[in-house]
């Protein structure tokens, strides 16, 4: 695995994975407002500025988002990822009904902002890893 680390704090782990072209954030503990916004901000600049395709987020530890920052993901940070080549989200995650509700719209919205992404789920960082290296098939 060719992962180099670019930010760690108290709540994230933010890596570039060169192998499957992805920026990997893995959530340390329940976050805040700010700090979730400043850490997904770092991974889509990174995503960027490696030029990677993916972002891979392991939120078995990220707690609840809000409302209000779900829609600035939603509606800000994932559009200006797509436009700086973002093609693929993974989410390794829990199955509780708060984290699919959390995805779930972060995946509606998405669709209505014609933004053209695959997302899955994912039960452990190898998978997700595996899937965004894979080649995407032509429609």
């Amino acid at each position: 695995m060719d992962m180099k680390e670019i930010l760690s704090n108290e709540f994230a782990i933010v890596s570039y994975d060169s192998e499957s072209s992805s920026i990997i954030t893995v959530w340390k503990k329940p976050v805040t407002s700010e700090a979730y916004r400043v850490i997904l901000s770092f991974g889509v600049e990174k995503l960027v500025e490696y030029k990677a395709e993916a972002l891979i987020s392991d939120i078995f530890q990220q707690g609840i988002v809000g409302t209000e920052n779900r829609l600035w993901l939603q509606n800000e940070l994932l559009p200006k990822a797509y436009a700086g080549g973002l093609k693929k989200v993974a989410t390794i995650t829990p199955n509780d009904v708060f984290s699919m509700f959390y995805i779930e719209s972060v995946k509606s919205a998405v669709i209505v902002n014609s933004l053209d992404l695959e997302f899955r789920y994912f039960q452990d960082l190898t998978s997700a890893r595996t899937w965004a290296m894979e080649e995407e098939v032509p429609a």
